[in-house]
């Protein structure tokens, strides 16, 4: 198996153990999946990793893990591919909401 598969597969199962409420399985499979693709020299996916390791800090009640792992998507994401990409928007929204939550 490759470097780019054990990477896809590594977030894959952080979002399943995410989507399951097992959020310490998630955190081991998306920091190995985040630390291997930052390696690979793949900023947009380790963007996307980093906004679900944000998503699950957020359910943990930690917001701000949960914001640097935002920010730093959205720098990834900004220096690759510019703010007009989808998944800037997308975890910009997160950031949104988060701060939000911390408003009320």
């Amino acid at each position: 198996m490759g470097t780019a598969e054990r990477i896809v597969l590594l977030n894959q199962n952080g979002k399943e153990a995410f989507h399951k409420g097992r959020y310490e399985d998630a955190l081991y499979y998306l920091g190995m999946a985040a630390d291997r693709a930052r390696l690979a020299g793949t900023p947009l996916q380790e963007a996307d990793i980093r906004n679900t390791i944000g998503l699950v800090f957020r359910d943990l009640g930690n917001p701000s893990q949960a914001e640097i792992h935002f920010k730093l998507a959205l720098s990834l994401i900004g220096k690759k591919a510019g703010d007009d990409a989808p998944l800037y928007s997308v975890v910009t929204a997160n950031l949104k909401g988060l701060h939000n939550s911390a408003e009320r």
